[in-house]
């Protein structure tokens, strides 16, 4: 490979131009010309192409999802049919995981596992992840100095 680099130097392409020029034809100059003129026929037509360049920003498009001028008890009762809505849902998806484990339980208990201690300490760890999170939601709140919300 350290022989084809050394074939291939500037060093060595100008000694070589320099030889071909100096040395006697007939063709020389029309050669070097040509070569000249497809070389620069090449650049010319990159040239004029059009290249890509960096894609439109978006376009954005506000929608006002709620009438601007909405009272504070508008505002709240709309805080309050969501976090009912949301509330619904998570105890649904609940209900749906209970479905779930209690087919777990009925499996486990068909293979002999003492399934409840199993559930008991599932449950148990839900709970304190749930306790945790609440903690957490309390800290913020009590950081950035929220006034305690309406529960509704």
């Amino acid at each position: 490979m350290k022989g084809f680099f050394s074939n291939v130097s500037p060093r060595r392409a100008l000694m070589d131009l320099w030889q071909v020029l100096g040395a006697p034809g007939e063709f020389r100059w029309r050669s070097l010309l040509l070569a000249a003129s497809v070389t620069g026929g090449i650049f010319i037509l990159m040239v004029q192409q059009e290249g890509r360049g960096l894609p439109k920003p978006p376009t954005v498009i506000y929608i006002e999802s709620f009438a601007p001028n909405r009272s504070d008890a508008e505002i709240i009762a709309g805080n309050i049919e969501a976090t009912k809505k949301a509330r619904a849902q998570e105890a649904e998806e609940e209900r749906h995981a209970e479905n779930i484990r209690q087919m777990y339980k009925a499996v486990g208990a068909a293979t002999g596992l003492d399934t409840q201690k199993m559930y008991e300490e599932g449950k148990a760890e839900r709970e304190a992840a749930k306790r945790a999170e609440e903690e957490q939601a309390r800290a913020i709140l009590r950081e950035s100095g929220a006034q305690k919300a309406p529960n509704p």
